[in-house]
């Protein structure tokens, strides 16, 4: 299963590589205009696209989750910046690599 979380219509152009044959992809992302995706690979794989709208009722659940340890989203963070190199930080997230999943700015204390 493929999560896509960005709603950049560039993220769609290969995401049917991605999956195995009977495969999902769940569309989490909202795109600001129309964008087309390839059917063909949807087909040829028998993908199953799911659309999420992720913002009904989740947050006090997610939250509750990551609060009781039930969710490790540590992991997710590859990436920290000092407050203090926070232009750097944003410049870095513009043109992550492949191994980034996430950018955190650490605040001060």
């Amino acid at each position: 299963m493929v999560f896509e979380c960005s709603g950049y219509p560039p993220a769609m152009a290969e995401i049917f590589d991605l999956i195995c044959p009977g495969g999902k992809v769940a569309l989490v992302g909202i795109p600001l205009e129309p964008f087309p995706f390839d059917v063909s690979k949807a087909q040829i794989k028998e993908a199953t696209v799911e659309n999420v709208f992720r913002y009904a009722h989740v947050y006090p659940r997610a939250v509750a989750m990551i609060a009781s340890g039930k969710i490790d989203v540590k992991p997710l963070i590859t990436d920290r910046f000092a407050f203090k190199d926070s232009i750097e930080a944003f410049d870095f997230a513009k043109a992550m690599p492949p191994s980034s999943v996430k950018v955190q700015i650490e605040m001060p204390s």
